[in-house]
Order: C-alpha cells, then structure tokens, then sequence
C-alpha cells in the first residue's frame, strides 16, 4: 500500500458558471463554457515534504497493464494510397546523411525507469535542473544528472489516488515557474485534469495545485505555454470541448479562481485526435492579444473523410478572459504540403523489430510534441514533425517543417523534408526544436534490422542549405532488447531549449533496456561544439531573469554588445524598484528582491545598443 502524504493547506470548490456563444457564419462554434478549479491548495516546500516520503524502488517495479486507446478514428474513412504519383516514395526524402560535425553530447544519463506500455516519457530543463515524469512518477535532476530529489509517486505528488498518468512537463521561461500535470481514472467520473504550478522557479519548493473537472475524457492532453493560457488539447470522443485555455496568469499568482474557458475545434477528421498546440519558447513571449495557433496533419490517404491533398491544417484561438463567451476557435490556413504518407496500419502494428514479429506503434497522423513557437526580428518560426512511411512498406521516417510568418499571423512553409537517410531502419516518434541562433535539432527513436530501439539525432546550423539535416547523425542509446508484450510504445517524447543559454537541446524518450523492459533517457547537446569556421556560432544577443529563491532574482547573460549595461526593476506602473551598473564580462548578477512585495514586475537590461527586457513573477 502506498503512503499518501496530506499537502493541502487549503481546499475549496467554486461554482461552475458557463453559456453558449454564437459563431461565425464560416466557422460556426460549438458551445462556450468556462469554469473554475474544483480543487485548490498550496503545499508545503516540496523538498521538506519529500523527506517523509517512500521512495520508488526502480529496480523492482510490478508490471502495468499496456494502456488502452481511449477513443479509436473511423478506419472505414482510410485507404492507404501511399504516393502513386512518385511510385510510392516520399519526394520530400532525405536518402544520405549529413556529413557536418558538431551537436556534442553534453550530458546523458537514465531517466525514470518501470513497466509501464507506454512510458509516456516527459520532460523539461530550467535554468538549474531537469526535471522529468514517465508513468507514473517523477523526478528533479541536477543538470548533472545527479538527483536533486527521490523518485516520487505523481500520485502521492498530487496527493490523489486516482492518477493515471499521461503526464506532462514544462518549464515557463517566461514566468520562472514548473508546470506539471495528470489525469485522472478514466473510467471514473467526473473527469479530472490535476496541474501543479510551482511558486518559484525551484522545482523543490512550494506549489500551487489545482484540479479542474470535464465532461469528457480528456485522452492524451497535450499542453502549451502562451502569454494569456497554458493551452491544453486532447482527444476526446465525441470532439468536444477538445481546446482548452487555463488562466495562466491567474495560476502563476496562486488564485484559488484562475478560470478554465472550455473551446471545440471545427469538426474535421483525424485519425487519431490530437492536434497541437504552439508553445511559446525563447527570449521573447508572444504578444498578450496574439492568438494561440494549433497544427494538425491532413494526409489524403484520409480520402473518405474528404481529403484530396496532404496539407497542413492552422486553427487559431483568441480569448477574453473579461468576457469568455467572446473567446473562439477557428480553422485559420490550409498549407499544402510535399506528398507524404502518414497511414501504416489501422491496427497500430506499425514498426518491425529485430527478434520478435512483434510490432510498435508508430503514433501517425499527428505532429509530435511539442510544437515550438520562437520570435525572430521581423519573423516567427514554428517547428514541426511527425512520423511517415517513406515507401509504403511501413518504414518509419520523420518529416519535419520549419514555418515563418512575418509578424503578421501568415504562416508559410519555409523548409520541409522527410529525414529517413538510408533503406532499412526507422526513426520516429521525433522532438524538434530551433535554438536562438536559428540552428535546429531533431530527436527520435531509432530502430532496424540490426538495430533495438534506441534513441539518435542530428541537426543543421541556421545558414545550411535549406530541407537538409546536415549533422551527422549521433547516437544517444542504443537500444538491447525487444518489445512483444504490446505494440504501445512512447506515445510521446519531449526536446525543450535551455534557458541558460538557449542553444542547448535537451530531449528525453523511451528505448529498450532489455526484453519488454521500457526505458527512459535524458540527454543534453548544443550546436557550441561546431568544427571548423565556416560553422562559427551567430553572435546574437541573450539575456534571461529568474527567480532561484524568494529573496533574489538572478539575472544572466551572454553576446551582449556592450560592456557595460543597467539592470532595472519595474513594477507594471513603471516604478522604479532597483537599479544597478553592470560589467558584461561578468557571468551573472543577483538583485535583492527580499523586500519587494509579490506580483508581477519587468527586469531591463539597458545600454547604448543592448534593449532588452522580460516580465518576471514574483512570489515572497
């Protein structure tokens, strides 16, 4: 029997309050409601909390029934065509490698381990720890790979009995704050989605919990940080109530009331339903009116749903937090892709393995998470993969898209190309992301006829030749050992950006340690590590502020211009609150804040060509 320790200093339920909102004509919307946590309280630090707590023996974990698909697609409405018009192959295929250097592994250590199908590995790097969840535990890291902290029960983090995974791990760089977050029993109503807000940016200090109710399963939700909401999505059955906004700011500051606007995409057919949510990602937040921009893939080989070209589908959500009924979700682009093949099988054996007819899932027909959103001057990126087959025979490769608007919400595809550089193995269940030089890097699970499922990646600098991986491909764990208990595998993986220095990736997924024994890795690897000098890094600007402790916020640096700037902090009247000159040689500076007083306040960072700033939460 687990131990489940009490963490509530606090516990309330509010009324639930919604209405219907009339649509457009071209876009009509489904129903409008909003409504509020049934379920809030602040903990103790977690550090203190976590000393009187069992720890989870890795080493001896009883099995776990594979998981069930919630909600299953019509497979009357596919037929797979694969790419007739090409003879089948994928036009968008890179067939050779890159020969680049570069992209050093930095760190690399086991992630949390058991036996659970799928791990549903999740995961993400903070200025000074990594803090990862599988499940159904979790763990904080040292960037090290030390343990900064046990391996815990999310149950017993949630101090909920009822947990049944499909976690997910953020780290809010706009806000210095953790994000964690779980269902509940999805046989048991009501349907619950638990979120963990943490106060500061110690992921072993306090947080703030809140529980929020729906009226269908939120199956596979998938989240996001944007300036006015964590988004959520999910497959639910039927599509409703499918986008989901939490009141971010409203949760940062530990309001027992933050809201939940409860959104339905336009109906449209996927084969399995999960459509993605931009998340927001480097130095500079999105614009606090922008909307929040969702991706979902549309292959024709869907034909009987109505889809004649592969192409990418954009929705947009806008909200008003004052008047939620004003709030809407709508189909915003079509983007028209190379052809490509998404469908395998309708029974999910889609993958071939050494040793064993035994078959994984691919997990087709979505982009993987996560969906990185990144500002540029004068343009923004969207980065994007998912899983194809590359010559119908159900050889896994990953298509991956770089998208740009010019600050204008016009998304275009900019670069394009299916990574899949020789004739055997497979890659999929891919990460991606773009750093703040404009280099990118892909992650992803590899397998083959003389090969385990393990884990690899590559990559490409900023001024490369575009639709082309050019780094040669790395091996981050090779996999020992096959999977025949079940055909789920992964379900998802998670590369997230470094906010030290923006330039390092840091991913994390499942391999096989052994037969039908899944586990999970770490890694970190930065495009520093170039050969050569037509690969010399791109001089751009970084500057980030966090808080470490109550008492200080710590700010960092690095290709600053000039040699000495100002450091101000500003309440959001624009009252000066401290003030002090800085040396750019220097690594870091702190700011006493043990005086001011909690809310929300801006840090400058000012000179003769350096303007830069950046909102910051305070919690005292």
């Amino acid at each position: 029997m687990k131990k489940i320790v009490t963490l509530s200093s606090l516990l309330l339920a509010l009324p639930l309050v919604g209405v219907t909102q009339t649509g457009t004509p071209d876009d009509v919307q489904p129903e409008v409601t909003w409504d509020y946590p049934t379920k809030f309280f602040k903990t103790l630090p977690l550090r203190d909390i976590l000393k009187g707590m069992p720890i989870i023996d890795e080493t001896n974990y009883a099995y776990e029934a594979p998981k069930v698909r919630r909600w299953k697609p019509d497979t009357t409405k596919i037929v797979d065509i694969g790419i007739p018009e090409n003879n089948h192959m994928d036009p968008a295929r890179q067939s050779e490698m890159g020969v680049k250097e570069g992209f050093g592994m930095k760190s690399n250590w086991q992630g949390l381990s058991g036996s659970s199908f799928p791990p549903d590995p999740t995961g993400a790097a903070g200025p000074d720890h990594f803090v990862q969840a599988r499940n159904s535990s979790y763990r904080v890291y040292n960037k090290d790979g030390s343990t900064a902290g046990p391996s815990v029960s999310l149950n017993t983090f949630f101090s909920e009995p009822d947990g049944s995974g499909d976690p997910i791990v953020m780290y809010d760089r706009f806000a210095d704050r953790w994000f964690i977050s779980q269902f509940t029993d999805p046989f048991a109503t009501p349907y619950r989605i638990l979120i963990a807000v943490s106060e500061t940016s110690d992921p072993l200090g306090a947080y703030y919990f809140y529980e929020y109710t729906f009226t269908q399963f939120p199956d596979y939700p998938k989240f996001s940080v944007w300036s006015n909401a964590y988004f959520m999505t999910a497959n639910t059955n039927p599509s409703n109530n499918d986008c989901i906004a939490f009141e971010r700011e409203a949760m940062l500051l530990g309001d027992p009331s933050a809201m939940k606007i409860n959104l339905t995409f336009p109906n449209f057919y996927q084969f399995f339903h999960s459509i993605a949510p931009a998340y927001a990602e480097g130095p500079t937040e999105p614009d606090a009116d922008e909307p929040g921009y969702f991706f979902a893939v549309q292959d024709n080989s869907w034909s009987g749903a109505g889809i004649s070209t592969d192409h990418i589908k954009v929705l947009k959500a806008t909200l008003d937090w004052v008047t939620p009924s004003n709030s809407s979700v709508v189909n915003h682009q079509t983007l028209n892709t190379a052809a490509f093949n998404s469908t395998f099988t309708s029974s999910w054996d889609d993958i071939d393995q050494m040793g064993t007819t035994a078959k994984l899932d691919a997990v087709t027909g979505i982009f993987m998470y996560r969906v990185q959103y990144r500002r540029f001057e004068g343009y923004n990126v969207v980065m994007l993969c998912h899983t194809v087959d590359v010559d119908n025979t159900n050889r896994a490769g990953v298509r991956w898209y770089e998208l740009r608007d010019n600050n204008d919400g016009q998304w275009y595809i900019y670069q394009q190309s299916t990574y899949s550089p020789d004739s055997d193995n497979n890659r999929w269940m891919g990460g991606i992301a773009m750093d703040h030089q404009g280099s990118i890097a892909l992650a992803y699970c590899f397998n083959g006829p003389s090969d385990a499922p393990g884990i690899r990646y590559t990559g490409r600098y900023a001024n490369d030749p575009l639709d082309q991986m050019t780094v040669q491909e790395q091996i981050a764990i090779d996999g020992n050992g096959y999977q025949d208990a079940t055909n789920r595998y992964g379900d998802y993986s998670q590369m997230t950006m470094d906010p030290s220095d923006d330039q390092t990736f840091w991913f994390t997924g499942e391999y096989m340690g052994g037969n039908n024994s899944p586990r999970t890795r770490i890694f970190s690897f930065t495009s520093w590590n170039l050969a050569g000098v037509e690969n010399d890094p791109i001089n751009v600007p970084f500057f980030n502020a966090y808080q470490p402790s109550p008492e200080v916020v710590r700010i960092i640096w690095n290709d600053i211009l000039d040699n000495e700037v100002t450091a101000t902090l500003v309440d959001m009247n624009g009252k000066l609150i401290a003030s002090q000159k800085i040396l750019t040689s220097e690594a870091q500076m702190d700011i006493d804040v043990s005086s001011v007083a909690s809310g929300i306040y801006v840090v400058n960072f000012t000179g003769p060509q350096t303007k830069l700033s950046q909102k910051i939460y305070l919690a005292q």
